[in-house]
């Protein structure tokens, strides 16, 4: 089975951004997972996400799953998939995370990871169809 040339190329175009931190566009955004009823770090006992209880963070959503589905990544948050992750949310909300421990819990998590050299298995549960 070949790899789709597109996510061949936004890959690539993804590791080049996080190494240089740089932000992505909007039209760079991982697709949502439909299938997707939670994200969790079990070391931490920390949800990032619960798709039944958290509509607002489909941002979360789609940039951890993207994480997880990336072979490189092997399912873990580690100090390069933090900055990759880092440079999917939005600029001004880093920025504002920055500013304001707490008021975004992910991105909060991400820059614990990069500064302090974590690596942490994270699940995703999916709904059962």
């Amino acid at each position: 089975m070949t790899a789709n040339p597109r996510q061949r190329s936004r890959r690539g175009v993804v590791s080049c951004r996080a190494e240089n931190k740089e932000y992505y566009d909007y039209k760079d955004m991982p697709p949502l997972p439909l299938t997707v009823s939670k994200i969790y770090i079990p070391k931490l006992g920390y949800t990032v996400v619960e798709k039944a209880n958290e509509p607002q963070r489909m941002a979360s959503l789609a940039i951890f799953y993207d994480i997880y589905k990336d072979d490189q990544y092997k399912a873990q948050l580690t100090r390069k998939s933090a900055i990759t992750a880092l440079c999917m949310y939005d600029r001004d909300d880093v920025e504002e995370a920055q500013r304001s421990p707490g008021a975004f819990p992910n991105i909060d998590l991400l820059h614990r990871v990069y500064n302090e050299g974590l690596e942490l298995d994270f699940c995703v549960q999916e709904f059962e169809v």
